[in-house]
C-alpha cells in the first residue's frame, strides 16, 4: 500500500501563510526547457520533477494545480502525466492520473513519489536520532552480556536495563550533544536491532538481529515507534519557511565538521518555530569584509553568496534534521540559513 500520509488540512493552512500574497509574489518563472508534458517514472521524486520546471524547486505549489477528479489530490504516481498549461498569463501543472474509474475512485497499485529519495529521509522517519538530555537519561541502557564481554555480537542474548514488554528495539550510540539555550539534545548512531526474549523485574533479554558495529556496554535501547504515530511520511510539499525565520546548524550526525548534497545536518530551531517537514532554507556563504579606499566609515561586507537550498525532514520541539539538497560548496556552522522568500521578494 502507498504511504498515504500526504498533507494534512494544518499543513496546506501553514503553507498558505508561508507564502506572500499574490500581489506581493514575483511571476512565476519556468525554465526554457521544461517539458510541456511529462510522465512520472518508477524512481522520481517531487524535487527533481519540480527542479525540471522550477529554478527554485521549493515554489512547486505555485505552480502544481490540484485535479478535483483524484481522490487525493496531494499525492502523485508512476504512469501519473503532467501537462503544463498557461491560465490567466500563469504557467500552472495540471494532471492526468494514470487510471480513473469514477470521478472519485483512482486505482493505486504503486507508491506515490516521495519528496525527495525515500532512502536519504527513511533513516530519520523510522527511528529516533535526536534525544532529549532527559529522555537519555531515562532510556534503557546495555548491561552486557552473561559471559561479560565488553563488544557484544550476535551470539548470546544482550541484557538492557529494565523490565519491557516491547518486541522490537533499537540500539543507538549516543554521540554529541548540542545545546538551545536551557534546551539540549543528544545526537544518537543506529548500531543495531534486536527483538525481545525475556523479561525480568531488573532487567531484560534481547537477541540482536542486524547491527552495524558492535554493542557496547551503556549504548541506548529505544523501543521501535510505528511511523505514522509521529504524522511523518516521505511525501509532503516542499515549503518556504516564513520570510523572518532563521537558524544556525549546530553540526552533522556523523560528527563531521563539513556536509554536502544529500546529507545531514543538525539546526536550532524546530516545531515551536513554525518549522515542519519539508520546511526550505537556502543556503548562503557570508561575504568578505573588504576596504573603500576614502571611506572613513567601517569596513564594509559584501553581499553573501547563495549557495544550496536545505529541506527539514525530522523537526523535534526545538531542533531539526535538516537534509541538504543542493550544495555548490561545503556546508558548515559558519554557513548562513535564510528563508527563501527573502530571495524570493528581492
Amino acid at each position: 500500500m502507498p504511504r498515504r500520509l500526504g498533507v494534512s488540512v494544518s499543513a496546506l493552512l501553514s503553507l498558505s501563510l508561508a507564502f506572500p500574497t499574490f500581489a506581493e509574489q514575483k511571476p512565476l518563472s519556468v525554465k526554457e526547457d521544461a517539458p510541456t508534458t511529462y510522465t512520472v517514472v518508477k524512481g522520481d521524486t517531487l524535487w527533481d520533477i519540480s527542479a525540471m520546471y522550477l529554478d527554485s524547486p521549493w515554489l512547486w505549489p505555485r505552480l502544481w494545480q490540484v485535479n478535483p477528479d483524484i481522490d487525493n489530490p496531494h499525492l502523485i504516481y508512476p504512469g501519473d502525466r503532467l501537462s503544463l498549461i498557461w491560465r490567466d498569463g500563469h504557467p500552472v501543472l495540471s494532471l492526468k492520473p494514470m487510471v480513473k474509474l469514477s470521478p472519485k475512485v483512482r486505482v493505486l497499485e504503486k507508491e506515490a513519489v516521495s519528496t525527495v529519495n525515500a532512502g536519504l529521509v527513511l533513516p530519520y522517519i523510522e527511528s529516533d536520532r535526536l534525544l532529549s538530555a532527559s529522555e537519555l537519561d531515562a532510556s534503557p541502557r546495555v548491561l552486557g552480556a552473561s559471559d561479560g564481554k565488553k563488544y557484544l555480537s550476535n551470539q548470546g542474548l544482550l541484557y538492557i536495563s529494565g523490565e519491557h514488554q516491547v518486541k522490537t528495539w533499537t540500539i543507538y550510540r549516543p554521540l554529541e550533544e548540542y545545546q538551545r539555550d536551557e534546551h539540549t539534545v543528544v545526537a544518537l548512531k543506529k548500531i543495531a536491532t534486536a527483538e525481545l526474549q525475556e523479561s525480568q523485574p531488573q532487567f531484560s533479554g534481547l537477541n540482536v538481529v542486524t547491527q552495524s558495529q558492535e554493542v557496547m556496554v551503556d549504548d541506548i535501547a529505544l523501543p521501535d515507534v510505528d511511523v505514522e504515530m509521529h504524522s511523518l511520511s516521505t511525501t509532503f510539499y516542499p515549503v518556504p519557511t516564513p520570510k523572518e525565520s532563521f537558524a544556525n546548524i549546530l553540526g552533522s550526525l556523523e560528527g563531521s565538521q563539513y556536509v554536502g548534497q544529500n546529507q545531514v545536518v543538525i539546526l536550532d530551531r524546530g516545531e515551536k518555530d513554525q518549522l515542519r517537514q519539508g520546511s526550505m532554507f537556502e543556503l548562503y556563504s557570508q561575504g568578505v569584509e573588504v576596504s573603500i579606499e576614502g571611506d572613513d566609515s567601517d569596513d564594509a561586507r559584501l553581499p553573501d553568496t547563495r549557495v544550496g537550498n536545505l529541506m527539514v525532514i525530522r523537526p523535534y520541539p526545538y531542533f531539526s534534521l535538516a537534509l541538504v539538497t543542493e550544495s555548490t560548496e561545503p556546508v558548515g556552522k559558519e554557513t548562513i540559513l535564510k528563508s527563501p522568500l527573502i530571495h524570493e521578494s528581492q
